[in-house]
């Protein structure tokens, strides 16, 4: 594929069309079957959606949301949407209905197209969202649309058309709307060469909603004709492992640790197998690279990895950047604790600490909030990441985020991030949150009591695993305060643990 003549959404389908032809592009289970579609298939059904969605104009874009579970239809959706320059809209598929109602909302939606889960809502939700002309049931409605509508002809869409609004889902605050333009899209799509082999089958594991997900598995498997392969479940990931042989995975590094505990398991039992060929079939035969991104990758647990014969590599990025602002390499085996090269195109510098970064991926704005956009977004177009960090020639390493900076009476600043990676890996710890507490440096930690049950015993390792790290901390950054929670903490929406927790675990005497 050229992707010189890649400039939106639609072009990259027909692209993928034309060249892909009658490949298999997605595979997903029905029930007990599994149904793949092709690459001409999907251009097919992308075309009478777009004629569906066309509908509803009477002249400027519309805007039209979606939120399901990962599948081909839910991607007939997307794509039939922007495809007639029209702009997507997607949404978590754990929202509850007072949370997705205020989104179709503000995201001034004309369509929402939504999956099962949502059937018992929608009546009540067609009242709060009086401005939605359709509610279209992914599993029930979308087919009978399909076979109604004829195929449209593309016509051109410009590059700049809104092709995106992403919401992210902050540890504080409102989630805000992340404008993203086809031309964004398809730069951070492009901005790399020779990622995959065009026989990779890709098993798509990660919420489909997310950018990281749509990027790096769904565009990049258009691009690379690759065989894209949902996962059903992430209790289901092992089975699905061996049913689907995927050759990447795209995964955060919460499930990269329990598929390595796994792994380990398998090994043990075999002793005398060497651990490669243990791991091989624990995961399908077939795997070949791991990507993780999301959240801290601890080097051992990449080295890990690697050693069993896995490719393992780290990237970074954020929404706002479509979202790549650097990649991980999968042929570097050296696990220096970095999160990858800086992509091409990707200007990176720092600004007091700060990772600030210019690249045509760069968002248009936040969907109706000037302020937001201005606190983001420089006038000559550079993006505050909110990220601590520095560039070592082309390679990227992160500290911490500068928002949960802890300054300490003395004028110290300590990123709780550090400290926290620090217990990274620790079997008796499920959950760890470092943070200033009365002036001083406190780790409030959820143990894992589904192996530890002793609490003394949880005390005895909590102390002696802080007193190691306190050896290796200046004095003045140590950590002088431990607590020990009876439940998990607060999250997001997107499971990430939330820095002001609505109450605090008893302290460790």
């Amino acid at each position: 594929m050229d992707k010189n003549n890649i400039k939106t959404l639609q072009e990259l389908v027909n692209a993928s069309a034309e060249e892909y032809g009658d490949k298999i592009f997605t595979t997903e289970k029905d029930g007990k079957e599994l149904v793949s579609k092709t690459f001409n298939q999907f251009r097919d059904d992308v075309k009478r959606l777009m004629a569906y969605v066309n509908t509803f104009r009477t002249g400027e874009p519309i805007h039209c949301a979606v939120s399901g579970a990962s599948s081909y239809l839910w991607l007939v959706s997307y794509f039939g949407t922007v495809s007639g320059g029209n702009t997507g809209v997607p949404l978590d598929a754990q929202l509850g209905e007072d949370d997705t109602a205020e989104l179709l909302n503000r995201s001034d939606s004309v369509i929402f197209f939504y999956d099962k889960r949502f059937e018992n809502m929608i009546d009540s939700m067609k009242e709060k969202c009086p401005d939605v002309k359709a509610f279209v049931s992914i599993e029930n409605d979308l087919p009978a649309i399909l076979e109604k509508y004829q195929p449209e002809d593309f016509k051109p869409v410009d590059p700049s058309a809104l092709a995106t609004i992403s919401y992210t889902s902050g540890t504080t605050g409102k989630s805000k709307g992340v404008m993203l333009r086809n031309s964004n899209l398809i730069d951070n799509a492009m901005c790399q060469d020779n990622e995959s082999e065009d026989d990779n089958v890709i098993m798509s594991v990660l919420p489909i909603h997310h950018i990281y997900c749509f990027t790096c598995d769904i565009l990049l498997a258009l691009r690379y004709g690759n065989n894209l392969c949902f996962n059903d479940s992430m209790m289901r990931i092992p089975q699905n492992l061996k049913l689907f042989r995927p050759h990447v995975i795209l995964l955060v590094p919460m499930i990269a640790e329990r598929l390595y505990k796994m792994a380990q398991m398998a090994i043990e039992k075999e002793p005398e197998t060497p651990a490669s060929e243990v791991a091989k079939r624990v995961f399908g035969g077939r795997l070949r690279t791991i990507f993780s991104g999301g959240a801290y990758l601890r080097a051992e647990l990449q080295r890990a990895y690697i050693d069993m014969g896995i490719q393992m590599a780290q990237g970074y990025g954020m929404t706002e950047c479509s979202p790549r602002i650097s990649t991980g390499d999968r042929f570097d085996t050296e696990c220096k604790g970095d999160v990858g090269i800086i992509v091409n195109g990707c200007q990176v510098k720092t600004i007091d600490g700060e990772i600030v970064v210019k690249s045509p991926s760069v968002m248009a704005g936040y969907y109706k909030d000037e302020q937001a956009t201005a606190e983001a977004l420089t006038p000559d177009g550079w993006l505050h990441t909110g990220d601590l960090g520095y560039a070592d020639g082309n390679r990227l390493f992160l500290t911490g985020r500068k928002k949960n900076l802890i300054i300490l009476p003395n004028g110290e600043n300590v990123s709780p991030e550090e400290l926290e990676n620090k217990f990274a890996g620790l079997e008796y710890i499920s959950e760890i949150l470092v943070y200033s507490d009365e002036n001083v440096i406190c780790a409030e930690i959820f143990p894992n009591r589904e192996v530890y049950t002793d609490e003394e015993a949880i005390e005895k390792m909590f102390r002696e695993t802080v007193d190691e790290i306190n050896k290796t901390m200046p004095t003045s950054k140590a950590i002088h305060r431990l607590r020990i929670r009876e439940n998990g903490f607060d999250r997001t929406a997107s499971n990430k643990i939330k820095r002001q927790q609505s109450e605090q675990g008893r302290i460790v005497k």
